[in-house]
């Protein structure tokens, strides 16, 4: 035999004879087991249906195994896969939606001040506090906001329950103090606006001796907040406000109980508004205004100064009658359109109810 002989008999290319013996397969890599199913990609998959990370693992494992081993499963795996990435989904929903919206239905105890919410009633009377309330943003219709929560009582332990009378008229006392904080401009607020409170009950007593003071709307449901205080108005604002407040609350009173008080009486509240007065003026002088309110700023000072002079010899009047008509004439130097000009130049209330700008 010779060799061409021999060349002639070989196959035409490699593994041919393999092939013909059965043994050559025409790709690279194990051989694939058609009838076995990974136990990878069936964990991934009830794993996925169940929700949890390790549904997760289990079908990347299983992927990277049918991958190398060639069994069946790739479709089980993949479904794992999504199943965990739909459960991951509402996850961070429902994370999101606790984490950025308060919720609606909440114990007057998770109220901060500031908050508004919407209640059953607003009775006129003292009540201990509904179990839960409807929390709202400011903007929707509401019908209270809750000013603050102060201690009932500075209470000894096992104190016997004082009663709701007790309770009402010490809550009274307090919650209107905080509201002359919270509302620093009382002509902000709505006519109909009141301020109410909550009491805690006999049960509540031992453990959460607080009183809740809240703000409460009239026929018509509110729609903005009411709070007026040093966190929300502009300094400028704040500093008229601060400076007339005295005044203002010394006239009023002044107003009220003057024409009918005794003489000794009348006389303390002439003495504290014509010291209101005084430290009015002062305070305003002191201050840097914006250029859009200064003259209107420097009228009101300039009235304020020459009811000074009324207001003291209204200390000094004889009698009755001479003190009250001092009053009179020292409340006659000041002109209601000088005061609404710098509240409308400053952008605080002109008329009751108004919101400052």
């Amino acid at each position: 035999m010779t060799t061409d002989d021999t060349r002639s008999r070989q196959p035409a290319s490699p593994g041919l004879a393999e092939a013909a013996a059965g043994e050559w397969e025409p790709w690279a890599g194990p051989r694939p087991s058609h009838g076995r199913m990974n136990r990878l990609a069936i964990a991934a998959f009830v794993l996925g249906l169940l929700g949890g990370v390790l549904g997760a693992v289990a079908g990347v494992v299983a992927l990277r195994r049918i991958r190398r081993t060639g069994e069946r499963g790739r479709g089980l795996a993949v479904a794992g896969l999504v199943l965990c990435g739909v459960w991951a989904l509402a996850l961070a929903l429902v994370l999101t939606g606790v984490v950025s919206r308060p919720d609606p239905a909440v114990g007057v105890r998770g109220l901060r001040a500031g908050d508004c919410f919407r209640v059953d009633d607003t009775p006129t009377g003292t009540r201990t506090a509904p179990e839960e309330v409807a929390t709202v943003p400011c903007t929707a219709p509401h019908d209270a906001e809750l000013v603050d929560r102060l201690p009932a009582y500075v209470r000894h332990a096992g104190e016997a329950y004082p009663g709701t009378a007790a309770l009402s008229a010490r809550a009274e006392t307090a919650c209107r103090q905080q509201q002359r904080s919270y509302v620093l401009d009382p002509l902000s607020l709505p006519p109909d606006v009141r301020l109410r409170w909550y009491v805690p009950s006999r049960v509540e007593w031992p453990t959460y001796p607080q009183i809740t003071c809240y703000l409460a709307a009239g026929s018509t449901p509110l729609t903005r907040q009411l709070r007026q205080d040093a966190t929300v108005v502009r300094p400028e604002q704040l500093a008229y406000l601060m400076a007339t407040r005295e005044l203002d609350e010394a006239r009023a009173v002044l107003a009220a109980q003057g024409p009918t008080a005794a003489p000794a009486e009348l006389r303390a509240m002439v003495a504290r508004t014509a010291t209101a007065n005084g430290r009015f003026w002062l305070a305003l002088s002191a201050q840097a205004w914006p250029a859009q309110v200064k003259e209107p700023m420097e009228k009101l000072i300039a009235e304020a100064q020459e009811a000074a002079a009324y207001w003291r010899d209204a200390e000094k009047a004889a009698d009755r009658d001479q003190t009250l008509r001092l009053v009179a004439q020292a409340e006659q130097r000041r002109e209601p359109q000088t005061e609404l000009a710098v509240r409308r130049a400053l952008g605080l209330s002109t008329v009751q109810g108004e919101p400052a700008r």
